[in-house]
């Protein structure tokens, strides 16, 4: 199926897979497995890596000048957008969703290294700056194209199809589960859908970092079904997602207490960052899950580290509290 849509080369793949030995000691099982989509190389790297290699040759194909997207001030998608379009030579405009910060840091920061220009505006204002932006670019004959928030298209969930392929050539056992942060949900439809074509497949779990099920259930159902009609699959409905959403806190960005210390203990025991937006719940809910029973001794899990290095950074403060 993927093999139908162009794909341009923009990170380093495939990415690595390791245990996690010490985590899984501690927790008494099952064997945690890691997926380090952190490092796919672009702009420090994260899974919209995978995602723009899709997007960004659909946007050469039709041959646009200029790029425009859209995320919160903090986002990864922005960031490594940026850097796909320095990369390729073509102008970007971000629509950052959010007070423009008095000092650049985080990915903010590096959006303005990576060459970017830079709209910061309140979530009500998001589609008419990007329906300005793109008539001006229009009017100045640059064929602009829009990707929407966190690379939520068609492209997107081919890319994470993809990956289910990387990993089952680098998977020496089965894995009960692989487990992934949900924010627009291109990512797990993706893997849903990858692992959907299999018989025996792992279960691919989500943990929302902002959604509400009926949200994350209307995102990920819109883009999955297209290609369930052309791959002539039975089309999924909100049950046969298995999402969580007891991990988001007071909401998307908005960080507390267990989510720091959740944090610290992967560092300290693995070496492994991760940040407070995406990874950080994602590995807050897997290992919550865990303490319930919901996996055996004996399974093994894989967990997607989704990225988002630069924002530890931003949360500097939260991260040093303490409770």
């Amino acid at each position: 199926m993927h093999n139908d849509y162009h794909r341009i080369s923009l990170g380093f793949f495939p990415t690595p897979l390791h245990e996690l030995k010490n985590l899984s000691q501690m927790l008494n099982g099952p064997r945690i497995f890691i997926k380090r989509d952190d490092q796919t190389g672009l702009a420090l790297g994260g899974n919209k890596v995978r995602k723009l290699e899709y997007i960004m040759a659909d946007a050469l194909a039709k041959q646009s000048q200029v790029i425009i997207t859209v995320g919160a001030v903090s986002s990864n998608h922005a960031r490594q957008t940026a850097a796909a379009a320095a990369i390729l030579g073509l102008e970007c405009h971000l629509v950052l969703i959010g007070r423009q910060p008095q000092e650049r840091q985080g990915n903010y920061l590096l959006d303005d290294l990576l060459g970017a220009e830079c709209s910061c505006v309140r979530n009500s204002q998001v589609a008419s700056t990007v329906e300005i932006l793109m008539q001006q670019y229009r009017d100045e004959g640059k064929n602009p194209y829009f990707i929407p928030a966190g690379g939520h298209s068609t492209e997107g969930v081919i890319a994470y199809m993809q990956a289910c392929q990387e990993i089952q050539q680098q998977a020496e056992y089965d894995y009960a589960a692989i487990v992934t942060a949900v924010g627009t949900g291109t990512t797990y439809a993706g893997l849903y859908l990858g692992e959907k074509t299999k018989n025996h497949a792992p279960q691919v779990i989500g943990i929302s970092v902002g959604g509400d099920q009926n949200w994350c259930s209307e995102e990920i159902l819109s883009i999955i079904h297209p290609l369930e009609k052309q791959m002539g699959m039975t089309l999924s409905q909100a049950q046969d997602l298995s999402i969580y959403y007891d991990y988001i806190g007071a909401g998307y960005t908005k960080t507390y207490p267990q989510l720091r210390e959740v944090i610290k203990l992967t560092a300290r025991q693995e070496g492994i960052l991760l940040d407070p937006v995406y990874s950080g719940k994602a590995m807050l809910g897997l290992i919550d899950l865990i303490k319930q029973g919901y996996f055996t001794r004996e399974q093994n899990v894989l967990f997607l580290h989704t990225g988002g290095a630069p924002e530890i950074f931003s949360y500097n403060t939260f991260l040093t509290e303490i409770d």
